[in-house]
C-alpha cells in the first residue's frame, strides 16, 4: 500500500510538470505570434498610415503644375490629411510613383493611408475648365495635334511650335540629331486619356504627354539607352498588329528581316510618308512604294528614320522583347477575318498562304 502511494505521488508530480512545460510552451508561442503581429502592424502603420483619424471628412486640395513633392506634402499636412510631411515623403520615395504625381484638383478623405493618397495623386485630378481628350494608340503626332486643336484647347501652329521647346526627360537625349526626322517627338506623346485645362499652354500639354510616356516606360522596365529604336519598331508593330497576341511575333519578324538585310516592306510606313502622317489613305498603290522618303521601308532597308506613330505600352514592350522564331513573312488571314495574320518562314510559303 505504501508503494502504491509513492507511485501516485510520482505520477501526480510528473503530470504536473508536463502541464507546466506545455503552459510555458504555449506562452512562448503566443509571445512570438504577438511580437510578429506587432511588427507587421508597426511596419504597416509606419509605412502607410497617415496618422489622421478617419471621420468621413473630404478635403479638396489643388496641386498646381510644377509643384515639387515637398510642396505637395506640405499642402497635405496643412490640409490636415497627413501628420508628417517627412514620413509622407519617405513613403513616396519608396513607391513606384515617386516621380509621377500629377497636378489637378483632388478630393481626399481624412484617414486615407499614405499609399492611398500617393496612388490617387498619380492618376491626375480634376482640372478647372477641364477638357477630356483621348489619344488612341497608333495616332501620329500630326493627328494628336489635330485632335487637341479640335477640342478647342490650342491651335495647330501653337502646338507645332511647342514641339520644339526644351523638355527635361532623359529619354529625349537618345533622339538622334538628324535633319531627316520629320518630328523629333513623334512616338513619344503617349496615347492615353488626358484631362487638359483650357488654361494650359501648348507646352504644358505636350509636357503632360511626355511625362506619361516617361512613367509608362519606367513602370514597364524599358531601358532608355536604346529607347529611340525600340519606339520606332513599336510604332510599326502598333500599326501592323490588330490582334494583341501577335505584337511580339510581328516584332520578331521585323527583327529577323533586319538581321538578314531584307527590306521591311511595311505598308504603314509608306502611308505615313504619303499622307503627311494623317493616315487618311485607303490603299497603297504600286507607285506609292517608290516615294522617296526615309520612312519608306520599301525603298530603304532597316527601320524607318524614326517612329511613324505613338505606340501603346504593349507594343513598346513587344518591341523590347520580340518573339524568337524563324518567320520572315506574314499576311492577313482572310479566312479568319479577325485581323490576325498567317506567318511563314520563306517566300514560297508566303505566296502559297495567299491561295
Amino acid at each position: 500500500m505504501e508503494n502504491q502511494n509513492i507511485f501516485d505521488i510520482n505520477e501526480i508530480n510528473r503530470r504536473r510538470a508536463e502541464r507546466e512545460r506545455k503552459r510555458k510552451r504555449r506562452n512562448i508561442i503566443t509571445a512570438v505570434i504577438l511580437l510578429v503581429l506587432a511588427g507587421i502592424i508597426g511596419i504597416v502603420c509606419y509605412s502607410s498610415f497617415s496618422g489622421v483619424k478617419a471621420d468621413g471628412t473630404v478635403v479638396e486640395i489643388e496641386v498646381v503644375e510644377g509643384s515639387t513633392a515637398t510642396a505637395i506634402a506640405n499642402s497635405l499636412e496643412e490640409a490636415g490629411l497627413i501628420k508628417s510631411t517627412k514620413r509622407f515623403l519617405k513613403d513616396l520615395n519608396k513607391s513606384e510613383y515617386a516621380k509621377s504625381l500629377r497636378f489637378g484638383v483632388y478630393e481626399i478623405k481624412k484617414g486615407m493611408t499614405h499609399e492611398e493618397i500617393i496612388l490617387l495623386l498619380s492618376k491626375g485630378g480634376n482640372l478647372k475648365n477641364g477638357v477630356t481628350v483621348t489619344i488612341p494608340e497608333g495616332y501620329s503626332l500630326e493627328r494628336i495635334v489635330e485632335r487637341i486643336a479640335e477640342a478647342g484647347l490650342s491651335n495647330e501652329s501653337e502646338l507645332m511650335a511647342a514641339l520644339n521647346a526644351d523638355y527635361n526627360y532623359d529619354f529625349l537625349n537618345e533622339i538622334p540629331p538628324d535633319d531627316g526626322i520629320k518630328h523629333r517627338l513623334q512616338g513619344f506623346l503617349f496615347p492615353s486619356t488626358y484631362q487638359f485645362s483650357k488654361d494650359m499652354t501648348a507646352e504644358e500639354m505636350i509636357n503632360m504627354m511626355l511625362a506619361e510616356f516617361s512613367r509608362q516606360i519606367k513602370n514597364a522596365g524599358i531601358s532608355t539607352s536604346d529607347v529611340y529604336e525600340t519606339v520606332t519598331l513599336a510604332s510599326l508593330v502598333e500599326r501592323e498588329a490588330k490582334v494583341a497576341g501577335e505584337r511580339a511575333r510581328i516584332a520578331g519578324v521585323i527583327k529577323n528581316r533586319i538581321e538578314k538585310g531584307m527590306r521591311l516592306q511595311i505598308d504603314a510606313s509608306v502611308v505615313y510618308a504619303i499622307s503627311d502622317g494623317m493616315y487618311n489613305v485607303d490603299r497603297v498603290l504600286y507607285r506609292d512604294l517608290e516615294v522617296d522618303s526615309p520612312y519608306n521601308t520599301y525603298k530603304y532597308s532597316g527601320l524607318p528614320i524614326g517612329p511613324i506613330c505613338s505606340p501603346g505600352i504593349d507594343s513598346i514592350i513587344a518591341a523590347a522583347n520580340p518573339e524568337k522564331h524563324n518567320y520572315y513573312y506574314y499576311r492577313t488571314d482572310n479566312e479568319k477575318a479577325d485581323g490576325s495574320h498567317i506567318f511563314t518562314e520563306n517566300f514560297e510559303e508566303h505566296k502559297a498562304s495567299a491561295n
